[in-house]
C-alpha cells in the first residue's frame, strides 16, 4: 500500500476518532485549551507505538488520556500554583482589584460552615475529585456532591447580600 493511501486512512481515522475523545477529556478537565492539549499529547504518545493499519482502539485512547490527565493533577499538587514574583509586583491596577475581590471571596467564605469551607477548598481550590474529596472527608461521593452543591449555593447567598450590603452603605 502506498504511503499516500496509508496518510489519508490515518487521516480519516483520526478524524473518526477525534471528537469522542475531545468529549471525553473536556468532560473531565473543563478547559478547552487543556482538552486540545490532552487530546494531542495522547495521539502523540499513542501512534509511535502502533504500525499501519493496526490503530489504537477507543478505550485504548481513553486509557492513554486519563493517565495524562492524572500526571497533570499529580505536577499541578506537587509544584503548585507559581506566580512570578516580579509580575506580583508589578500588577496593573485591575489585577489589583483581582487580588482584592479574591480577598474578599475568602472572607466570605469563611462565614460557611467547616465543612463546607472544606469541600469547596478541596473540590475548587486545589481540584480534587470528588472521591477523593470523599476520602479526605470520610464522607460518600454522593454526601460531597450534596455539601458541595449546598456550599455553592450559601456562598453565593452571602455574595450577593455583602454585594447588597456594599451598595446600600
Amino acid at each position: 500500500m502506498s504511503k499516500l493511501k496509508e496518510h489519508q486512512q490515518l487521516r480519516q481515522w483520526c478524524n473518526e476518532s477525534w471528537p469522542e475523545l475531545y468529549r471525553y477529556i473536556y468532560k473531565r478537565v473543563q478547559n478547552r485549551e487543556e482538552a486540545e492539549d490532552v487530546t494531542q499529547d495522547t495521539y502523540a504518545r499513542t501512534l509511535p507505538k502502533f504500525t499501519f493499519p493496526e490503530f489504537p482502539s477507543s478505550a485504548y485512547l481513553k486509557t492513554v488520556a486519563l493517565n495524562i490527565i492524572r500526571d497533570r493533577w499529580r505536577q499541578r499538587k506537587v509544584r503548585g500554583i507559581q506566580v512570578q514574583l516580579e509580575e506580583a509586583l508589578l500588577v496593573a491596577e485591575n489585577d489589583v482589584s483581582k487580588v482584592l475581590d479574591s480577598t474578599w471571596v475568602e472572607e466570605v467564605m469563611k462565614q460557611l460552615s467547616w465543612e463546607q469551607q472544606t469541600v469547596l477548598k478541596l473540590r475548587i481550590v486545589e481540584g480534587y475529585s470528588r472521591a477523593e474529596t470523599a476520602q479526605k472527608m470520610n464522607k460518600s461521593e454522593d454526601a460531597v456532591r450534596g455539601l458541595q452543591y449546598r456550599a455553592i449555593q450559601n456562598l453565593r447567598g452571602l455574595l450577593l447580600d455583602n454585594l447588597k450590603g456594599a451598595d446600600e452603605g
